[in-house]
């Protein structure tokens, strides 16, 4: 298996990691008023949170928890507005969304905000990939992860 920006590559097909990384890179970008996920999400939803606080004492992450209505999404909310979801049906092309088994994306979304933020992101330059100063085209990157779905 091959890395990206360091994370090893495992059960996700290639065409998703771009937009798992840009979910990342919201997380650690945009004011994260809550997640909304399933309730056994909490703990590792936590976790990880003191995990980038541990790394970016300065970039202060504090959301809520929201219980979810499905077992297979989780969001995150930039004030009042959805910014990632993971899993799930296709939602508005306003949100970065990766579909799949949501537990599989998370693995690979916890693994990249992780290296995100040890890195220095959004603080540094270039460390958030050779495309995070580009504009991001959610539609582009949803019809390339449906060619191999």
């Amino acid at each position: 298996m091959g890395q990206i920006m360091g994370v090893e590559i495992s059960k996700v097909d290639g065409n998703k990691h771009l937009s798992i990384r840009e979910a990342a890179r919201r997380l650690l970008r945009f004011e994260i008023q809550k997640f909304v996920a399933p309730e056994n999400y909490s703990t590792i939803i936590d976790d990880l949170i003191l995990e980038l606080s541990d790394l970016q004492p300065g970039n202060i992450i504090q959301p809520e928890f929201e219980k979810g209505a499905s077992a297979e999404i989780l969001e995150l909310y930039s004030t009042e507005n959805k910014i990632v979801q993971l899993g799930g049906a296709e939602p508005d092309e306003s949100i970065c969304w990766v579909p799949g088994d949501l537990e599989i994306i998370w693995a690979e979304f916890s693994k990249y905000a992780s290296a995100l933020s040890e890195a220095g992101y959004p603080g540094c330059l270039n460390c958030g990939g050779k495309d995070a100063g580009e504009e991001w085209n959610e539609n582009l990157r949803r019809s390339e992860m449906m060619k191999n779905d």
